[in-house]
């Protein structure tokens, strides 16, 4: 008798297990995920199916609100993986992408030129009613490096940054640290740094290195040097042609003499916009050699003295320059 029972009491069981599954599985809290209608149910409790945060559509896995992935065990390294399933020559989109935004995709996003993307992270249109930026990628590292690039072949950049503002309104580059202390690199490619420019060179037999700076001015100066000799006194110095075609032609350029031999002294008779001519004073006739060191503004930089960079240094913590 007792077998009887419980033997109903299974049926009874399987039954009710049946209704709950065909239950389960309608258009709220379709299970099956078949079709543009399909939904992925979300457990409220131990055995119980709620309202679903997250529908299928067009091919995609919609979810209304945020992702956490945490990875458990297992040989992979990788958290989170995405691949577009794009062949190399029709590479549009991004393995994975990531948007923030209350307006929707940047017009930098819109128009993006440059093919696909392991990783594409958008910081959206433009907000001004919260007053914050929305950045496209960050990277934080405690006691390490923000991030790491590597790029195996040999015919692009490893880190390549590009910037569609024009007239000295943007920056492509920059770089400084929490004090304002820095780099950057303007839309016209100057590069501005408020710390010195070296070039480290080895010494010692390589046990040391030393920097070696870069000679700084007001204005932006080309210089070249070189070497000539007098005869009887004389002697005309020709400008090499493709530093005639670096310099300005506007404005007056400066040339600087040094005898190398015994002589009442020299100077610079007359300059023309190709050459200059060089004299022994007193009416000398020796011959003697000389170098020169000529110096001339560059072309275009003509009015270029003390240019302002009050606008980036030192730069906001955000990353923003300001305002003029």
């Amino acid at each position: 008798m007792r077998v009887k029972q419980s033997f109903v009491v299974l049926l009874f069981a399987l039954a009710c297990f049946s209704l709950t599954a065909v239950a389960q599985d309608n258009s709220q809290t379709n299970i099956t995920g078949a079709g543009a209608a399909g939904k992925i149910p979300v457990f409220t409790g131990a055995h119980s199916i709620g309202n679903s945060i997250a529908a299928q559509g067009g091919g995609n896995i919609n979810v209304k609100g945020g992702v956490v992935a945490t990875k458990g065990g297992g040989t992979s390294h990788n958290t989170i993986q995405g691949n577009n399933g794009q062949t190399d020559s029709l590479a549009t989109g991004a393995g994975v992408f990531g948007e923030l935004s209350t307006t929707g995709e940047s017009t930098t996003g819109q128009a993006f030129q440059f093919g696909g993307a392991g990783t594409w992270g958008d910081g959206g249109g433009n907000d001004a009613s919260s007053g914050l930026a929305n950045y496209a990628v960050i990277g934080t590292s405690d006691n390490k490096s923000g991030g790491i690039f590597q790029n195996n072949g040999p015919s692009y950049y490893t880190l390549y940054g590009f910037n569609h503002a024009t007239g000295s309104t943007g920056y492509p580059w920059a770089a400084f640290n929490g004090d304002g202390s820095g780099c950057s690199i303007d839309t016209v490619g100057d590069f501005s740094c408020n710390g010195t420019k070296n070039a480290v060179v080895p010494v010692d037999g390589g046990k040391h290195w030393v920097a070696e700076s870069a000679i700084e001015s007001p204005n932006v100066w080309f210089e070249d040097f070189g070497s000539a000799e007098l005869v009887g006194g004389v002697a005309t110095v020709r400008i090499d042609a493709r530093f005639l075609q670096t310099i300005s032609t506007k404005s007056e350029y400066h040339v600087f003499l040094t005898p190398n031999g015994d002589c009442k002294g020299l100077y610079v008779q007359q300059k023309t916009a190709t050459d200059f001519e060089v004299r022994e004073l007193g009416n000398g006739n020796s011959s003697v050699k000389f170098d020169y060191r000529i110096t001339a503004l560059r072309k275009g930089y003509d009015n270029v003295r003390f240019k302002d960079h009050s606008r980036e240094f030192p730069a906001n913590r955000d990353g923003s320059v300001r305002p003029e």
